[in-house]
């Protein structure tokens, strides 16, 4: 699909943008901003998209699905996974973008969605856009064992052959995905903001307001 950029940043110009790799605070982020400062926000709902896409168009969207081999989805090597993960968030913008178009535009929007800046950079500039990054550690620590992960992890402990070498093996793809993000914010001169563990979430927040003018 093929929509005018102009356009887009026009019609986009009360969405605001969290990027960036796996538990760094996005959610966390999303939920202060709608809940304190009533912003709406659009969760990236892939069975939502799923129904209305072919496997010659959006090839990644097909995946997963419950007649995959899980063991070997799970240990697939790092740089397929990672290519799967970037692939399928391009494949979502499609759709995506005309969920945003739909929304109100009387009260700003919040995103978290972590994706090369590239592919948004035409509409969302970067002082409304901020990467979040945590250390290599954090995500092997937290990732998987994750509330809102609990499906994963249960089905990697149900269907792969050894799940504690299969979460060390998927740790690796997370890991990669953030780093490649982070690293394309930094050369692009997008705002990063580390989160460590001695950050608090209001911390986090106050940073992420200031780089918004909020």
């Amino acid at each position: 699909m093929k929509i005018n950029n102009n356009y887009l940043k026009e019609q986009l110009k009360h969405v605001y943008w969290l990027n960036g790799g796996p538990c760094a605070g996005k959610t966390t982020m999303t939920k202060k901003f709608v809940e304190e400062l009533g912003f709406q926000t659009l969760g990236d709902d892939v069975l939502k998209y799923r129904p209305f896409t072919s496997p010659v168009e959006y090839p990644a969207l097909q995946f997963p699905n419950p007649d995959l081999d899980w063991n070997k989805w799970f240990n697939k090597p790092v740089n397929e996974h990672c290519q799967w993960l970037f692939q399928i968030v391009e494949e979502m913008m499609d759709f995506f973008i005309i969920d945003l178009l739909t929304m109100p535009n009387d009260k700003p929007i919040i995103i978290d969605l972590g994706i090369m800046p590239e592919r948004i950079l035409p509409f969302i500039p970067e002082e409304r856009m901020v990467c979040f990054y945590t250390s290599d550690e954090e995500i092997e620590r937290l990732y998987y064992f994750r509330e809102d992960h609990k499906m994963i992890l249960d089905c990697i402990n149900a269907y792969t052959i050894n799940p504690e070498e299969t979460i060390k093996h998927g740790n690796k793809s997370m890991v990669k995905f953030s780093n490649e993000i982070k690293t394309a914010c930094n050369k692009m001169g997008i705002k990063t903001v580390e989160r460590i563990p001695s950050m608090s979430v209001e911390e986090q927040f106050r940073l992420v307001r200031e780089h918004f003018g909020l």
